[in-house]
């Protein structure tokens, strides 16, 4: 495939939504708001996400999430394009975990979109 035949939809992609502990009933309206915000993101880009992969209750201050480890075994085990998160933060708040998490995915040639950065701001009503 040349370059110029090549699309985002030509790769899958994987979504990660993190969950900072909380009760269940807003934990449940985080995870469905950065789900809409990956879709809506991954639907402007043509982006066809195969994999989604969600911590509920986990901090963003530590590498011991189950998910996070799943999404980087997976990508590291098949071809994916992009991993796309609703905000940065949800990947890591520690830069040196960023740091490592930014090398992992690049290492296996996996793009992170950041679905704020292309959905823009919400209006009202929205």
């Amino acid at each position: 495939m040349s370059a110029e035949d090549w699309s985002p939809s030509d790769l899958p992609a994987v979504s990660y939504i993190r969950v900072a502990p909380t009760t269940t009933d807003e934990a449940a309206r985080q995870v469905e708001h950065q789900r809409a915000q990956i879709g809506l993101a991954a639907q402007r880009l043509g982006l066809r996400t195969a994999d989604e992969f969600v911590d509920v209750g986990y901090s963003g201050m530590s590498m011991d999430r189950p998910d996070l480890r799943r999404l980087l075994d997976h990508v590291a085990a098949h071809r994916v394009g992009f991993c796309v998160v609703a905000t940065r933060e949800r990947l890591s708040e520690d830069p040196e975990d960023i740091a490592d998490i930014d090398e992992a995915l690049d290492g296996a040639l996996v793009a992170i979109v950041v679905a704020a950065d292309h959905i823009g701001p919400r209006r009202e009503g929205d």
